[in-house]
């Protein structure tokens, strides 16, 4: 048998699994394991260096049941990890290993240093403390994998095929190879093959936390537009699908104009409703509400204000105390409200047009920007097959599974993160022990 363990994927799922397997050894006064961590690209946590905008949003402040709250439907399979490594003690883990950490809006956490490589780097340095042998590159990339049956050597265990024609074998296998999103980091949906092949049924993949594209051409006139606190609803034929989150639009969070379409938090997370409704419409429509604070009494009053005190004022200038000028700008031109028009001589078809348009700006959505953009995957390794308590699974003994390529999906804010750092932390602690007890026993 080549290794004792060998872990695909060296990703925060993939490293905290290594880490905690070495770390729990330590615990029981045994040696290193003989422990292989494998990875496609040329580095390990080439996904974790982009998270946050290269700042590494790890995890969120919220209280445990918070947390598993986020992940909807599925959050219950999360408690035990939870259990055993959550928010608190994930900070306490990066901060004994130098990467203290703070808290800014809505719960993100970031470490202090506002460097995803802080992040990667002192899990790389403790994989090397603890002996793990870490291969990266594209020649350490897995193309096959498969059950080693009765009668073969080194059975039972598995046999990992890479693609410098290698055959390695192992004792137990982790897949920690993520899902389809961000498919430029070599997250190309190979944990899914690999996972059926030995028996796993996979949820369909969808992109989530995803751009999306209308088919409003002024939006690109607003790139880079941030509108904060907004409500944004999907209209569709029928009842709609829920979120992996668990939560029925509206989204209620903050929103982003780009040159294609949509982006921002409010947009995000519900990324992933649309992309399956979009497998049965052509289109989607978004309506957004940009003064979910605001009444259309209120704003209808407002405006008649601006007739009456400030007649010689330009309609876009007002506009802009309550939402970013370009977009007044655009918001007007769409009331159709000339440059020159005061505010003395707005219609009252003028003034209901602005209004629908702060509280139902419609959009028409026809396509996200898919996996090459979308932050994490939707779907995967069905949980029923996955024993929670121990991340292993139920079809195929010996095989352990953590992070993305489960059917787990939260919300941007630092949830994923923690997910993948959870179900890492307990599969390599739970593959330790099982270990330990296989060499006691012998």
């Amino acid at each position: 048998m080549d290794f004792e363990l060998i872990i695909l994927g060296a990703g925060a799922a993939g490293m905290m699994a290594a880490v905690a397997c070495g770390e729990e050894r330590l615990a029981q006064n045994l040696p290193a394991l003989r422990l292989a961590i494998l990875e496609k690209n040329a580095r390990p946590g080439i996904k974790v260096l982009v998270c946050g905008g290269g700042r590494c949003n790890l995890t969120n402040a919220g209280s445990q049941d918070f947390l598993i709250r986020q992940f909807g439907r599925n959050g219950r399979f999360l408690t035990p990890a939870l259990r055993h490594f959550d928010n608190d003690a994930l900070r306490a883990w990066f901060a004994a290993r130098g990467v203290p950490t703070h808290e800014e809006h809505d719960g993100k956490i970031y470490p202090d240093s506002n460097q995803a490589k802080s992040v990667v780097d002192a899990l790389a340095a403790r994989m090397a403390e603890l002996g793990v042998a870490s291969f990266a590159g594209p020649g350490c990339a897995a193309t096959a994998v498969r059950k080693l049956g009765a009668g073969e050597p080194d059975s039972p265990g598995f046999a990992v095929t890479l693609t410098d024609g290698r055959t390695l074998s192992t004792s137990l296998l982790l897949l920690t190879v993520g899902g389809q999103s961000y498919t430029r980091m070599g997250t190309t949906g190979d944990g899914y093959r690999f996972a059926q092949a030995m028996g796993h049924t996979i949820v369909t993949p969808r992109p989530a936390i995803v751009p999306l594209l209308c088919q409003q051409s002024w939006v690109a006139e607003c790139q880079g537009v941030a509108v904060q606190d907004v409500e944004v609803r999907i209209e569709a034929p029928g009842p709609l699908p829920r979120l992996a989150t668990g939560k029925p639009a509206p989204s209620i969070n903050d929103l982003m104009f780009t040159h294609f379409g949509l982006s921002g938090p409010a947009v995000l997370n519900i990324s992933e409703i649309v992309a399956e409704l979009l497998e049965r419409f052509d289109v989607i429509t978004l309506r957004i509400d940009l003064l979910r604070h605001h009444t259309r009494e209120q704003l209808a009053a407002e405006m008649r204000q601006w007739q009456s005190g400030c007649g010689r004022r330009l309609p876009r200038t007002m506009l802009a105390s309550l939402i970013p000028q370009r977009l007044a700008d655009v918001l007007c031109r769409l009331a159709g409200i000339g440059e020159t028009q005061t505010c003395a001589v707005l219609t009252a078809a003028q003034m209901h047009h602005l209004i629908e348009s702060l509280k139902s700006l419609r959009f028409t959505v026809y396509q996200t920007r898919g996996f090459k953009e979308a932050m994490v995957t939707a779907g995967g390794v069905s949980l029923a097959e996955v024993n929670p308590d121990t991340m292993e699974s139920r079809v195929c003994p010996g095989l352990f599974i953590a992070g993305e390529v489960l059917d787990l999906t939260g919300p941007s804010g630092g949830y994923n993160l923690q997910l993948a750092f959870s179900t890492g932390r307990l599969a390599g602690v739970n593959i330790a022990r099982s270990l330990a007890t296989a060499t006691h026993s012998a």
